[in-house]
């Protein structure tokens, strides 16, 4: 299996949608998405459905101007101005309830590349997405989708809108082709181009040792580990272990995968990681 990366192909992120329910689990995707927006030159879009509201301030919740005015302050947009410029930042707000059916509306009628979730929640856009709600949108949306959990480790902070990453962990199942979950966690190591980034393939299962092609890249080194046992429990445990950044999946839900029916690794680890978590979809 080869794997060549062209960043022109694989690393670019146009069009980065952040659906929020206006709560603090929400604003930490927020930081993430803005992050990322900004690093990409993209455009970068705030959806809120009408709902129970955290704040009736939605004009200025959140507020893009300030957060960057806040991370120039603390000097991390200083070689991001220009890209910073390229970003466009629009806020909708739609006549619907449903915050998950709003998101895949927006998404078939714009061409988004990523869309940032926050979950594990008890309330809501979290709370629909953490269960079902996840299900449903990665099957309707078909794109990109970063999960952002409401405990735990982030890769930006907050105050100063630094992206800190040191490990990406890329689960490899024989049955879905894992090269687009490696291509968008080279893409993310290219974005940082720090050679001290790792990536761990994880191979689950009782089979017999794969080999995995990989890239010879600047920016990054490349892990291949073998574990037995059950899927969801091993990535977890691997997650913890190493500990990474955000683990990311080549996702097939209409598939079975290390044995299983897709949604229930994927979902599983969504919910329990203490990581972002990163679904690509596979055609």
């Amino acid at each position: 299996m080869s794997l060549l990366y062209d960043p022109h192909q694989h690393g670019r992120i146009d069009f980065v949608l952040h659906p929020t329910d206006l709560s603090e689990a929400s604003e930490r995707a927020f930081h993430h998405a803005l992050a990322i927006a900004i690093r990409q030159g993209a455009q970068f879009t705030l959806l809120h459905a009408l709902g129970r509201r955290a704040t009736d301030n939605w004009v200025d919740f959140p507020s893009v101007r300030g957060k960057l005015a806040e991370w120039r302050s603390a000097g991390t947009l200083e070689s991001l101005e220009e890209k910073a410029r390229r970003a466009s930042v629009s806020k909708i707000e739609v006549d619907i309830r449903d915050p998950v059916a709003a998101s895949l509306q927006y998404i078939e009628r714009n061409a988004v590349d990523l869309v940032v979730l926050a979950t594990q929640d008890r309330s809501g856009l979290s709370r629909l997405v953490r269960a079902s709600g996840a299900e449903r949108l990665a099957r309707g949306a078909r794109v990109y989708t970063l999960f952002i959990p409401a405990g735990g480790r982030y890769f930006v902070d907050a105050g100063s809108g630094a992206v800190g990453l040191r490990h990406i962990l890329v689960p490899v199942d024989p049955q879905t082709d894992p090269r687009p979950a490696m291509l968008r966690a080279v893409s993310i190591a290219a974005l940082m181009n720090d050679p001290t980034l790792e990536i761990t393939l994880l191979h689950v299962g009782e089979s017999e040792s794969m080999s995995t092609e990989v890239p010879d890249l600047p920016f990054c080194r490349w892990r291949v580990v073998q574990r037995p046992g059950d899927p969801t429990t091993e990535i977890l445990a691997q997650a913890e272990e190493l500990p990474a950044d955000v683990i990311c999946m080549s996702t097939h839900w209409s598939r079975v995968r290390f044995g299983r029916t897709e949604n229930t690794v994927t979902e599983r680890v969504i919910g329990a990681a203490l990581c972002p978590v990163a679904t690509v979809p596979v055609s």
